[in-house]
This record gives C-alpha cells, structure tokens and sequence, in this order.
C-alpha cells in the first residue's frame, strides 16, 4: 500500500475508475463551465467518460488539498482558441494533472514531478492498421516495426500521445514526430523532432488498466521518477485510500 501522496515526492500517482453512469450520479461535482461542455457532447457514453473524469480529478485533488470536491477550482485552456477544452491544470497548487478515458474507463495521472501526461486507449482488435499506420508511426519505425499487431500498435500510440500530452502540445504536434522504443522494450523516448531538448528528461512508463486496453503515463522531470498505480477506485473521500500500486 502507498501513502497518502504527497508534494515533491518524485512519484506519479495513478488512479482508475469506471465511467458508467457518471454523467448522472457525479455531474453535481463539476463546476458550471464543465457541466455545459457536457451537454455539447450528444452521446451519453462521451458523457459518462468527460463527467467521469472531471469528477475524479476533483475527488482526488480535494483530498489532497483538504477540501471539498465542488470547491477545487480546475483549469482548462486552449492555447489556439478561448474554448475550455486544454490540459487540465489545478491552479494554485504545486499538482500537475492529466486524465484520459476510452471505452468504460477513466484514468487521472497526479505528480508534482513534473509536467505529466496520461493516455488511455481500449484495443480495437478489428482496427485498420495499414491506414492509420502513416499516422502513428514514423517512416523508421514504420519500417522497422512492419508487422505490428493490434496491441503492439496502441501501446506505441498510447506512449507517444502520453508525451504529447505531458508537453500539452496534445495532437497540434502530429505523432510521427515523436519516435519511442518498441512495444516490447523499456519505453522510452529516442526522438521527438519538434521537442528534442527534452528527450532525455521524459519518464516514460507502460500501464496495465485492466484486459483489452493500453496506457501509458509520461513525466517530464530531470530526475528519475516513481510511478504509483492506484488501481481501480470509486468516487467518495476515502478514494486515496483504495488499492496500492500494481
């Protein structure tokens, strides 16, 4: 079992939980900017995942902060638009956040290590990897790694959109630029053209969520770093002190 986690201990925290009818039981935790970027989204499936993953950031990041969930204030900017759709962030705290989700589950990252960057992919085994190859993958990797399988493939997607994420340069930066380790080695970052004084300083990390998905979490920090896998989670004060790390 972890500790409470606290600031400055060189440790990424990870949490899971399930998305599943959030958007009704856990919508009263997000303020009235995240409740209205809910309704845009028509299906309740996207929903559940966005309600679900705002609710837990604010859960978690209240009992680190010793308040209440509705009273954490959590940031959210575009730097190419006005619209509230960016990194979350939690203002006036030394917590560097992320969240991801796909399928039924979500996935929150927390760390004071450094700037921290979390995906979440569940594995389309049916997916067309010829086509979205080009997308993914650079022509090195392309051509050293030709016979990717479903899973193979998501795990380098899920390394590389963590990175972007911890950098906050999300998709603006297409993946192909950033070139990681392969599927079965230690992940790791060998290049990222756009970013490459930060190479060496990215604390890349493989997840294990739960059969049938891929996650990944990246820090960027100059020293080394620890990740803590929380394990699955419900929503309520006593989340931090749930399962220990896996």
């Amino acid at each position: 079992m972890h500790d409470r986690p606290r600031e400055h201990d060189g440790t990424c925290h990870i949490w899971w939980a399930d998305v599943q009818g959030a958007a009704r039981n856990q919508r009263h935790l997000l303020s009235r900017a995240e409740q209205g970027r809910a309704d845009t989204l028509r299906q309740t499936d996207d929903q559940d995942r966005f309600v679900a993953g705002r609710a837990l950031l604010r859960t978690l990041a209240a009992v680190l902060l010793g308040t209440t969930a509705n009273r954490v204030a959590v940031g959210s900017s575009c730097p190419d638009c006005p619209r509230p759709h960016g990194k979350p962030t939690l203002p006036g705290t030394e917590w560097q956040a992320s969240i991801s989700h796909s399928g039924r589950l979500v996935a929150v990252a927390l760390s004071t290590a450094g700037p921290v960057g979390i995906d979440l992919e569940r594995i389309d085994e049916t997916i067309p990897l010829l086509e979205l190859r080009p997308q993914v993958l650079s022509e090195a990797e392309s051509a050293a790694r030709p016979h990717d399988t479903p899973h193979s493939f998501f795990r380098t997607w899920t390394r590389k959109e963590a990175v972007l994420k911890a950098t906050g340069d999300g998709l603006r930066i297409p993946m192909p630029r950033v070139s990681v380790t392969p599927a079965d080695a230690i992940p790791a970052v060998t290049s990222f053209l756009d970013r490459p004084e930060l190479v060496d300083r990215i604390r890349l990390a493989d997840l294990d969520p739960a059969p049938g998905y891929s996650a990944s979490v990246a820090v960027i920090s100059s020293a080394s770093v620890d990740y803590a896998d929380h394990g699955a989670t419900r929503f309520g004060p006593r989340v931090l002190s749930g399962a220990g790390a896996r």
